[in-house]
């Protein structure tokens, strides 16, 4: 699928390689294809949320990788 819209993310190391190594491993074909993936799940629990079926942690300084 071609990308429409470019955009830089910026990681942390430890984020970034968790990333390469799901892309090497085979779980993902790409970076985008698993940061869409990303993007679709929180999506569908920003839905859930909405809807009050699920309550999402906020993130602290105690949970951020």
């Amino acid at each position: 699928m071609p990308a429409k819209h470019s955009r830089h993310i910026a990681l942390t190391g430890p984020l970034a390689e968790w990333v390469d190594s799901q892309v090497s491993e085979g779980e993902y074909t790409s970076v985008s294809d698993l940061i869409r993936t990303a993007i679709r799940l929180l999506r569908e629990q920003e839905q859930k949320r909405r809807a009050g079926a699920v309550a999402i942690p906020s993130a602290t300084a105690d949970n951020r990788v």
